[in-house]
C-alpha cells in the first residue's frame, strides 16, 4: 500500500513538474524577449502649454561618436510675436550620471511670429549614453519675451516635457 502511495507521488510530481517546467519557459521567453520592458507600456509625448504645441520630436543615439541628439519643433499658438532667449534641458542620466541641467543652444529663428515654428536641436554627450530603445524624459524650460507691443515684455518661462524612446541613429 505504502508503495502505491510513494507511485502515486511521484507521478504527481513528475505531471505538475513538467508543466511547471513549461511555464517557467514560457516566462522566460517573455522577459528576454522585452515584452515586460517599461519602453512598452509608456506614451511617447512631447508636451508644452497648449499655445506653444510640439509636432514632431525624436531622441536618437548616434552610432559613429558617444552623443544623443535630441530634436523637436514648436508652434507659436500664443497670438502674438515672440523673442526666444533661452532654453534649458534637465535630464536624468543621458550624457552624465544622475539628473543634470543643460544650456542648450537657440534655434535659428529666435524671433518666432504667430503662427509659425521654431525647430529646436540638443546633443547630450558625455560617457553616460543611452541604449536604443531606452525611454528617456527630457524636461524642457524656453524663456521668451513677449512682443505683442513694443518694446517686448519679459522674460516669460514655460516648461514642457518629452517623453520617448532613443531611436538608432546614423
Amino acid at each position: 500500500m505504502s508503495n502505491l502511495r510513494a507511485q502515486a507521488a511521484m507521478e504527481y510530481l513528475a505531471t505538475y513538474g513538467w508543466a511547471l517546467l513549461a511555464l517557467f519557459l514560457v516566462i522566460a521567453f517573455l522577459i528576454s524577449s522585452g515584452a515586460f520592458s517599461s519602453s512598452n507600456f509608456s506614451v511617447q509625448e512631447c508636451t508644452f502649454q497648449p499655445d506653444l504645441p510640439c509636432s514632431s520630436f525624436i531622441l536618437y543615439k548616434n552610432s559613429s561618436s558617444a552623443k544623443t541628439t535630441l530634436q523637436f519643433n514648436v508652434a507659436n499658438g500664443l497670438g502674438f510675436r515672440v523673442n526666444i532667449s533661452n532654453v534649458s534641458y534637465l535630464t536624468t542620466d543621458l550624457g552624465a550620471e544622475g539628473r543634470k541641467i543643460w544650456a542648450g543652444s537657440l534655434p535659428n529663428q529666435t524671433d518666432l511670429p504667430s503662427g509659425k515654428r521654431a525647430q529646436f536641436a540638443m546633443d547630450f554627450t558625455g560617457p553616460k549614453q543611452p541604449y536604443e530603445r531606452d525611454f528617456k524624459t527630457i524636461i524642457v524650460t524656453l524663456s521668451y519675451y513677449n512682443c505683442r507691443n513694443l518694446p517686448c515684455t519679459g522674460p516669460y518661462t514655460t516648461s514642457g516635457r518629452i517623453s520617448t524612446m532613443v531611436e538608432k541613429g546614423s
